[in-house]
């Protein structure tokens, strides 16, 4: 089903007449998704200053060009049928919109938001040759050594129905853990309206309550291009079944999404140039609980209600009365079905009596999974040389969906055990990062040797890796080093890094790694530190040393690279044509002061360049002094010093 385009842009025109609230919100930053938790819990549609989930999240530090966006918005809605508010003298219909596309401001009142961290993040310095050392900064969270998972964001906000919503985030450092966050919460009808918690403005019992999650889903690619349609479909609708005993029912609950040209083939979009699956993950909305009644203190196993939800709707966006919002929450109707084309989706759960102080809880999972980028970019390669066909590309890219599964699995394992799963060990307190000459040199402490595992009160340490992304930390990541272990070296807690181009920057991250021992899920399967909060994202590039001789000077001054050629030298973005990164050139083997001076080859004067950083080399993004980019030719580089002048003639391809 193609979202209809008339419709689109008319409920666009609504939200863009709304007010755009600055929310107060933490960011988890431990896993790969990148996923934020508002005061209110709500993600405002097309907010930017929201992070919407995101995968990979390999970086903190990404540009919007590089998001592998998958959904746009995110929100709870709450109604009640016949309910008596504090002004009120006859019962009416009552809904309350925490996000997606609207939020009711007059009726929400946000009470806290904090966020716990297991370990203390890792002071990351970075000496950049600049004189100044850069540090890494996070968000400000509550160490709580407890903490039953690596990181956990609380939100607690009330509503002008007496209902306080309380949401607890939970995420993992963990190898198969890393691609999910469980959200987990309470509707609690306290009576209170406003922040004194203390006060009970409503004391009655509600009726016909229903609850829903509403989101929208509007999948991008990492690298721009044709926007094209996104699938989806719902699993569940026969998991009372697969409860009860039958294994051909579906054996979850949970919707998923994902990128392609067309529902019947799954024909998937690969990118324009590098025929990369342009995004190769799979969204999915997963259920693990949902309470049957308020009115019992159980939280796991019998509890849960394996009807619910009852309605699944992928038409969830703004209306203008109460009536209709209830009705799309209680309509009912959570059989398989599947569409394409940008979604709105809407996941309801009721109806509930809830005295007071009684709950109702529901716990979801919000996963992103599917083959990695490594192999997104093989398949891609593999596509253009000829070597498969599209239907095997295809098939291959498809395998992700498998992954959502796992994930899936691996969240209800965690659920069922009250969120408690093997730990892995912390990263190392003290990592830096320096700029050397013809070199980078990677330092860390030794802090994580002495960590005692929470569950064993044992220490399993069995050694260190270093990963590195070249360029940016968009990039590929991949380990460079490793100490301990079965690696055959000895510990050690510094790196040097040779393998490096001049000129260009670099990215690091220090993980550790425990022996396995105490990982009772796997057994014998090694758990590591988080690498998403352990790595220096600024950019460090190694400094070549300057010629001192005027014959050294002469032996050695070159251009990188020498010809350039536009179409590969893609060190950025590839479709990006602004992005500097992909238009550098540097002159290297230059005295420590210099000038260039760029001329075309009919004599004309481009662009003067003052090096004063003592350095051997100096970059240059192939822009003239008026502003321009250069065009395909031949350039002449003149470069003034007081060891004496030299020549150097450069091609650019463009």
């Amino acid at each position: 089903m193609k979202f209809n385009l008339l419709k689109k842009v008319t409920l666009l025109m609504l939200v863009l007449q709304l007010p755009m609230l600055a929310q107060i919100k933490f960011e988890h930053h431990i896993n790969r998704l990148a996923l934020e938790v508002s005061e209110n819990g709500a993600s405002l549609y097309r907010n930017n200053t929201i992070l919407y989930p995101t995968w990979p999240f390999d970086s903190r530090y990404f540009n919007f060009s590089a998001r592998k966006m998958y959904i746009e918005s995110w929100g709870v809605w709450l109604g009640a049928k016949n309910f008596t508010g504090v002004s009120d003298t006859t019962a009416k219909d009552a809904f309350v919109a925490c996000g997606n596309f609207y939020i009711n401001t007059n009726d929400i009142v946000p009470l806290s938001l904090s966020k716990r961290i297991r370990y203390p993040y890792p002071k990351v310095r970075v000496d950049d040759g600049s004189g100044k050392i850069k540090e890494e900064s996070f968000d400000a969270a509550d160490l709580v050594t407890s903490l039953i998972c690596d990181e956990q964001i609380e939100s607690v906000w009330t509503t002008s129905l007496g209902i306080t919503i309380q949401l607890k985030t939970y995420a993992y450092a963990v190898e198969g853990h890393k691609n999910y966050i469980i959200y987990d919460y309470k509707f609690i009808n306290t009576g209170n309206i406003d922040k004194d918690v203390g006060t009970r403005e409503l004391s009655n019992q509600l009726s016909d309550v229903w609850f829903g999650i509403s989101f929208s889903t509007d999948i991008k690619p990492r690298f721009g291009g044709t926007e094209l349609d996104d699938n989806y479909e719902y699993y569940g609708s026969t998991y009372d079944d697969y409860v009860k005993g039958d294994q051909t029912a579906d054996s979850a609950r949970v919707l998923i999404a994902w990128d392609g040209e067309h529902v019947d083939t799954e024909n998937f979009d690969p990118d324009p140039i590098t025929k990369e699956a342009r995004v190769p993950g799979y969204y999915g909305l997963g259920i693990l609980h949902v309470d049957k009644q308020a009115i019992d203190d159980l939280e796991y196993g019998s509890s849960d209600d394996p009807a619910q939800p009852v309605n699944v709707d992928d038409d969830a966006g703004t209306e203008s009365s109460v009536s209709t919002q209830i009705q799309k929450l209680s309509q009912g109707g959570n059989e398989n079905f599947s569409g394409y084309g940008a979604g709105n989706f809407l996941v309801s759960v009721g109806p509930y009596n809830i005295p007071i102080n009684e709950d109702v809880r529901v716990v979801l999972v919000q996963i992103i999974d599917g083959i990695s980028r490594e192999k997104a970019e093989d398949l891609g390669l593999k596509l253009l040389n000829g070597d498969i066909t599209k239907e095997q590309y295809d098939a291959e890219v498809r395998t992700g969906r498998d992954s959502l599964f796992s994930s899936l699995h691996a969240a209800q394992v965690a659920y069922k055990r009250k969120f408690n799963i093997p730990d892995p060990l912390p990263s190392p307190d003290s990592i830096t990062v320096s700029t050397c000459i013809g070199n980078i040199k990677i330092e860390w402490s030794n802090s994580a040797e002495t960590a005692i595992d929470p569950d064993s009160k044992t220490a399993d340490f069995a050694g260190y890796r270093v990963y590195r992304a070249a360029i940016s930390p968009d990039n590929r990541w991949e380990k460079i080093y490793e100490v301990g272990g079965n690696s055959g070296n000895q510990i050690v807690h510094s790196y040097i890094d040779t393998n490096v181009i001049m000129g260009f920057d670099y990215y690091y991250a220090v993980t550790a790694f425990d022996d396995g021992v105490n990982n009772y899920l796997n057994p014998g399967q090694s758990l590591e530190s988080s690498k998403q909060a352990s790595t220096a994202y600024v950019g460090t590039s190694a400094a070549m040393k300057p010629q001192i001789t005027h014959e050294a000077f002469k032996n050695n001054i070159r251009v990188v690279p020498n010809p350039y050629n536009k179409r590969s030298a893609n060190y950025g973005d590839p479709n990006n044509p602004s992005d500097t990164e992909n238009n550098k050139l540097l002159f290297v083997g230059l005295p420590g002061h210099c000038t260039i001076r760029i001329y075309t080859v009919s004599g004309d004067l481009v662009k003067t360049i003052h090096h004063e950083s003592g350095l051997g080399s100096e970059e240059w993004n192939q822009v003239t002094d008026s502003n321009q980019f250069i065009v395909s030719g031949l350039y002449i580089a003149h470069i003034e010093s007081d060891l004496g002048d030299e020549i150097i003639k450069f091609v650019v391809i463009r």
